[in-house]
């Protein structure tokens, strides 16, 4: 599944990676290298990325980990349906609640 990663390093711990080796880029290059996201951003004025990637449960756990072991915080997982898929799966979800009993 597709889904948008929000992720905001605490600022605490954004101070403390900025001075180590390496940095924050060491553990940012990992997870683009590991992750292979189709898109990413960060966000201006703060430290925090926005991620576009393809995982699967064990990849979502994985990402997980990575992201509460090196930055202490939780990642942010939106599922994400592509535009142009996004009819027929909404007139497939109609059909279907029409013909709930609720």
């Amino acid at each position: 599944m597709r889904y948008l990663v929000y992720i905001e390093v605490p600022t605490e711990v954004g101070n403390r990676m900025d001075f180590e080796e390496g940095g924050p880029a060491k553990i940012l290059g990992y997870v683009m290298e590991r992750f292979a996201p189709e898109a990413w951003y960060s966000q201006a004025g703060m430290r925090a990325i926005f991620i576009v990637v393809d995982l699967n449960e064990a990849q979502m756990t994985e990402m997980m980990l990575i992201v509460s072991k090196k930055f202490g915080t939780y990642p942010e997982f939106t599922p994400l349906i592509p535009g142009d898929a996004t009819p027929e799966m909404a007139t497939k979800a109609i059909q279907e609640v029409k013909k709930a009993q609720i």
